[in-house]
């Protein structure tokens, strides 16, 4: 893997992406805005319908303005062929069109009858009236989507065009099944709501094929897209907005491969995890906007995974019932998001306004693999912990990345890497469950926590007070591992732990540097730390790194080589 870049060319590559000087939300406004693709391919077939002329047009356009290398573990994903350059466009053949091309004219009807035909004809190619509305009243009941389930290869140009829930029914919008592979282009999705599947009768079948039951438990997942196991999804300037799921993933719900470019997911609502996004797929997110959207569980943003936490005393019985049960069936994913980073059109991704019932306001991650690189992930709100990114048993890289302006009511008011969960009091190293975790050439700067870690916090995150903030004998037995490299970790404010707060695990500092950043703690009954906190864990400094001018102290004697 390529070294990092030195501290000044870093330096110069915020100026040059516009990332410079960045403070919580106010910086992170100036990052909206992407710019307009054009629809570069050739002439369309003679279309079956033609066209009627466009109606309700303007509001739901894309005119409004809202808001990879350097690591072995992230590289994993790719090695395998999930995405990259080998792939293309994931083994799409480059071309635009997908068999027979098809005019719809502006009407839901017509938007219904060219999928149902587009199914039958092995697949094909769309063409939205320009600019229209499709407003869709009745939800196939077998399936919970409006439109047809995609069984082929489909691609719809939306020319602009809106297709939008426009009734009291509640359905989602678009459904992809195993073998379909779903193309969507300059489109708006709009006001979809997926419910929770109901089994008719008193009570649930006592026997049922474990296939048909795996579909039936993601009914309430995906308010405007569900993409099931074995299927696809490409968005490409598509903007997710107002969209509702009464359980995971508001916008999308990807147990499939999904992938956007240069769209906007916003406004959407999550009664579960992933209030804009949830995966447990394989999911690519490209200079795109992950804003403003809410979860009533983890991950206001994007949930990877599911996960069920309290900050406080934990019932061992429910909890054990809970990781068999509901939200003990995910598995994590795959997740890579990244911006442009390259040229006069570089643009950033942004995780944004976020914010999540539980833990990872911006970003919420249960297990897997997950890679963030110049993206901006501001003014997000974790009710529990993480405000920006909550990381357990992941390998998580955080490259050329703001975080900013986050805040969470317990603790790690940036960003939270732990080893998982250890309601049992065994050890989580005992059962594998340890978080691995990576912070390069980035910012994590005016982050606020309640409790502990203000920019950062890294380890068991149940932790009490009376224990006392100790210096002990380092073993192996690591919560997390955290390495942090040519980072800025700034003005960021918590009761302990100003900047990081580290609790049984292990962090690593190399060239970086931990300044200004302050506790809060007035109580005098334990040790206070503005800089860095470590309790009963290890810190380890190199020569180029420097904690200082942090307040009341910088690390309250708990780390070696940090002086106060």
């Amino acid at each position: 893997m390529a070294p990092a870049p030195r501290t000044s060319k870093r330096r110069a590559l915020w100026v040059a992406t516009g990332v410079a000087g960045l403070t919580g939300v106010v910086g992170l406004a100036a990052l909206g805005g992407l710019a307009a693709r054009d629809d570069k391919s050739g002439t369309e077939p003679v279309a079956d319908n033609h066209a009627a002329a466009p109606q309700n047009a303007g509001n739901d356009s894309h005119s409004d303005d809202e808001g990879k290398d350097g690591k072995d573990r992230g590289q994993e994903g790719r090695d395998r062929g999930e995405w990259g350059p080998d792939k293309g466009d994931w083994g799409k053949d480059g071309k635009d069109d997908h068999g027979k091309t098809r005019e719809v004219a502006c009407d839901d009807d017509a938007l219904i009858d060219a999928l149902e035909l587009a199914n039958r004809d092995h697949g094909g190619t769309l063409k939205l009236a320009e600019n229209c509305t499709y407003e869709l009243v009745v939800k196939d009941r077998k399936f919970g989507s409006a439109l047809p389930e995609i069984k082929q290869d489909v691609t719809i140009k939306g020319n602009g065009s809106t297709i939008k829930r426009d009734a009291e029914d509640t359905f989602r919008i678009f459904r992809v099944r195993d073998g379909g592979d779903l193309t969507l282009k300059d489109l708006t999705i709009k006001g979809g709501n997926a419910n929770e599947f109901k089994y008719p009768g008193p009570s649930a079948p006592k026997a049922a094929d474990p296939a048909e039951l795996d579909a039936k438990r993601v009914e309430g997942d995906g308010g405007a897209l569900l993409v099931e196991r074995g299927g696809s999804a490409h968005l490409d300037n598509v903007k997710l907005t107002d969209n509702n799921a009464e359980g995971d993933g508001g916008a999308i719900a990807n147990y499939g491969r999904t992938w956007l470019k240069e769209s906007k997911v916003v406004n959407n609502h999550a009664q579960g995890d992933g209030g804009g996004i949830f995966n447990e797929g394989i999911l690519k997110v490209e200079e795109t906007h992950v804003d403003d959207n809410t979860a009533g569980g983890n991950g206001g943003g994007i949930a990877n995974g599911s996960g069920e936490h309290h900050d406080g005393p934990v019932d061992l019985a429910s909890a054990a019932k809970a990781d068999k049960g509901e939200h003990g069936k995910h598995r994590a994913g795959t997740v890579e998001i990244t911006g442009a980073y390259e040229g006069k059109d570089a643009s950033l991704s942004t995780l944004s306004r976020n914010r999540a019932g539980h833990n990872g306001g911006g970003l919420f991650s249960s297990g897997g693999w997950v890679t963030v690189s110049f993206t901006a992930i501001g003014g997000n709100v974790a009710c529990d912990n993480g405000g920006g990114v909550y990381a357990e048993n992941t390998d998580l890289l955080l490259e050329k990345v703001h975080v900013a302006g986050n805040h969470a009511d317990g603790n790690g008011g940036g960003v939270v890497t732990t080893g998982g969960r250890d309601w049992a009091g065994n050890g989580a190293e005992k059962d594998g469950l340890a978080g691995s975790a990576t912070i390069a050439d980035s910012a994590v700067v005016d982050n606020t926590a309640g409790r502990f870690g203000g920019g950062i916090y890294n380890g068991e995150w149940l932790i009490k007070i009376e224990d006392g903030f100790l210096t002990r004998e380092h073993d192996k037995d690591d919560n997390a591992t955290l390495t942090i490299r040519d980072t800025e970790i700034k003005a960021n404010t918590a009761l302990n732990g100003g900047g990081i707060f580290n609790n049984k695990a292990k962090i690593t500092l190399t060239k970086t540097h931990v300044t200004k950043n302050t506790a809060t703690d007035s109580s005098k009954l334990h040790r206070v730390a503005g800089g860095v906190l470590n309790n009963e864990g290890r810190v380890k400094l190199d020569d180029k790194s420097l904690i200082s001018n942090n307040d009341p102290t910088n690390c309250a004697n708990t780390v070696e080589d940090c002086f106060n």
